[in-house]
């Protein structure tokens, strides 16, 4: 039998020796014990013995007595933000409700951070926790979370990654105690500041950190990724764990001149060649390599999985996906166009395409050089052109390379692909709005309004003739409308005739797309208006 203190000495030393004292339970108990303990003429020996009872029985329903107060936390600090507009805020509840795309609610932050304001104070609890369940939400909560969010995150563990921002001092602090979870957050922040120091930092710890520790704090590296960093990554090339030196590798494959680099164009080298015919043109010679060493290895050769290629082709994939493809336009001497078109007369299409695209989704993410980007606009052309077996293989590294780019240059390139097509789209146009599709799904809203607007029109126009079966268009209007510019939708809807007959059931999904349009139009419109 449990109780406390009190009880336990009056049963030990018994009641004779020792008078009961009034409360011999803690409020909270005896409130529940009702008046039986204080019933007129019961017995000293009996009142112990109900007590003692009581609280035996409260302890086996697992009653905890209550923690010491504990101080109240210091009041927050004054805002210094603005208040969100009445109008957004009521937007805000609606987008917390189920039933709007998950990209609403980061338009919706992007548009608060622009007026600029501050996320409303009722609202709070549930933006904290929906960034929480969704981390990619985080970078556009932190700017409006106002004083009194980063106060109320702190009082959260779960929200810690949304308290204040921490000052150098802190930031080491946590590099040294903190969680996995903030040493990487603090290794993030303390590479924007001072990489040198940060890996530094990473370097003297390293030996002692356990495997798991070592995957997660290595990419950190690719913040501010410099030449200094090259002999800290080709050692950890040797780590025992394949995750570390898979990002080992993807580092110093994206690093400008690294040695990995340069040996990996030493292995292509032989393996991919043009050979120039007097009479029937120039052709490209493939031979995939014929064995692995240990070297190889090492620098992540055969790591890659690709169904429907062989070993010795994934290895070509493997090898051509570390260097930069104008590298070969340099080498070949032949243009991007001609090197993507070459590739079809070969064994090896496939392993050269999936090769050259996953390069340029890693080089334009840490440089978008001319050379890099003409090569991806010789490969949209010829992309869209494919079939679709070619277009599926090779669809997230496409896209994945397009949404490296700044979103300046994603529009721009996309506008020159809209304005060179048909207007209204007809059916050969799917590929193309296969490729909006994606990219809308893989970059921020709202895209420029004569991005949208030469969209908008040439979709419109072709939904009265289009049949039922081009899934792509179909499936691509609730994905652009959830990225397309709300007015310049609305003012290419003001020429368009709607749909008089429909025989092929476009009314649906069109209507579920101007649904969607106004109520992005809405939104914004609600941030023009004062708070």
């Amino acid at each position: 039998m449990t109780a406390p203190v009190p009880l336990h000495k009056h049963l030990l030393v018994g009641t004779a020796r020792a008078p009961l004292p009034a409360g011999l339970l803690e409020a909270e108990l005896a409130g529940a014990a009702g008046t039986a303990l204080d019933a007129p003429g019961i017995a000293p020996e009996r009142r112990l013995l109900l007590a003692a009872g009581a609280a035996d029985l409260w302890a086996r329903a697992g009653y905890l007595p209550p923690p010491a107060p504990a101080a109240p936390p210091s009041p927050s600090a004054p805002e210094r933000q603005p208040a969100c507009p009445l109008p957004a805020e009521s937007i805000l509840r609606r987008l917390l409700q189920d039933g709007h795309p998950p990209s609403l609610q980061a338009e919706w932050l992007d548009l608060l951070a622009g007026k600029p304001a501050r996320l409303p104070e009722r609202f709070l609890p549930d933006v904290l926790a929906l960034a929480t369940r969704q981390p990619g939400l985080r970078p556009r909560v932190h700017p409006v979370l106002g004083m009194r969010g980063q106060w109320l995150a702190a009082l959260e563990p779960a929200w810690a990654w949304a308290a204040r921002r921490q000052d150098d001092a802190e930031v080491q602090q946590a590099w040294h105690d903190g969680t996995l979870e903030q040493r990487v957050a603090a290794l993030e922040r303390w590479r924007h500041v001072d990489a040198a120091a940060a890996r530094a930092a990473l370097e003297s710890t390293w030996p002692g950190e356990p495997p798991e520790n070592r995957a997660a704090l290595l990419p950190c590296l690719g913040t501010g990724l410099e030449t200094a960093d090259e002999t800290f990554l080709e050692a950890a090339l040797d780590d025992r764990r394949k995750p570390v030196r898979q990002a080992a590798q993807r580092l110093l494959a994206g690093l400008p001149g690294s040695k990995l680099s340069q040996r990996m164009v030493t292995r292509a080298t032989p393996l991919l060649y043009a050979e120039k015919r007097i009479l029937r043109g120039t052709r490209l010679v493939v031979t995939p390599p014929a064995e692995r060493d240990a070297a190889m290895i090492r620098d992540g050769v055969g790591d890659g999985k690709y169904p429907g290629l062989g070993e010795k082709a994934g290895w070509l994939v493997d090898i051509l996906a570390a260097i930069a493809p104008s590298h070969w336009s340099a080498v070949l001497n032949l243009s991007p166009d001609e090197c993507i078109a070459l590739s079809a007369a070969t064994d090896y299409q496939e392993a050269l395409l999936l090769g050259w695209t996953g390069a340029l989704q890693l080089h334009l993410a840490h440089a978008p050089a001319p050379e890099l980007l003409a090569w991806l606009e010789a490969w949209t052309r010829i992309w869209l052109k494919a079939d679709g077996t070619v277009r599926y293989q090779n669809a997230s590294a496409f896209v994945g390379a397009y949404a490296a780019l700044p979103a300046p240059a994603v529009h721009a390139m996309l506008l020159q692909l809209v304005e060179a097509s048909r207007a209204p789209w007809e059916e050969a146009d799917a590929a193309l709005a296969g490729l909006l599709h994606q990219l809308a799904d893989a970059t921020p809203a709202p895209w420029p309004a004569d991005l949208s607007h030469a969209i908008a029109r040439r979709l419109l126009g072709a939904l009265p003739v289009l049949s039922a079966r081009q899934w792509e268009l179909r499936s691509a209007l609730p994905a652009l409308a959830a990225v397309l510019d709300p007015a310049a939708v609305l003012e290419a809807a003001h020429q368009w005739p709607g749909l008089a007959d429909d025989p092929h059931g476009w009314q649906a999904p069109v209507d579920q797309f101007f649904h969607l349009v106004r109520f992005r139009h809405e939104m914004i419109l609600s941030f023009q208006e004062p708070a």
